[in-house]
C-alpha cells in the first residue's frame, strides 16, 4: 500500500514539474512574440519616418536606423522561438517516454 502511494506521489511530482516547464516555455514564447511585434513597429515607424521625411537627409538616416534594429529584431526572435519550439518538442517527448497526461 505504501509503495503505491509513493509511486502516486512520484508521478504527482514528475507532471506538476513538466507543467511548470511547459509554463515556463509558453511565458517565453509570448515574450519573443513581444518583441517580434516591436521589430515589426519599428520596421513600420522607420517607413513611415522615410516616406515623409524623404527631403531631410538626418531623417533619412533615422528611418534607416529604425528599419535595421527592427529587421535585426526579428531575426532575434525568429532564433529564440525556434529554439523555444526546440524545449517544448523535448518536453513532449519526456511526457510520452513516462507515460503521462494521456
Amino acid at each position: 500500500m505504501k509503495r503505491r502511494r509513493s509511486r502516486s506521489l512520484v508521478g504527482t511530482i514528475e507532471k506538476e514539474e513538466i507543467m511548470s516547464e511547459e509554463r515556463t516555455v509558453l511565458a517565453r514564447e509570448r515574450t519573443v512574440l513581444s518583441f517580434m511585434q516591436v521589430g515589426l513597429a519599428s520596421i513600420g515607424v522607420g517607413l513611415v519616418v522615410i516616406n515623409v521625411f524623404k527631403e531631410s537627409f538626418g531623417f533619412m538616416v533615422l528611418g534607416g536606423f529604425l528599419v535595421l534594429i527592427g529587421v535585426v529584431e526579428l531575426i532575434e526572435s525568429l532564433r529564440r522561438m525556434l529554439a523555444q519550439k526546440n524545449v517544448m518538442k523535448r518536453i513532449k517527448s519526456r511526457e510520452k517516454k513516462m507515460g503521462l497526461f494521456r
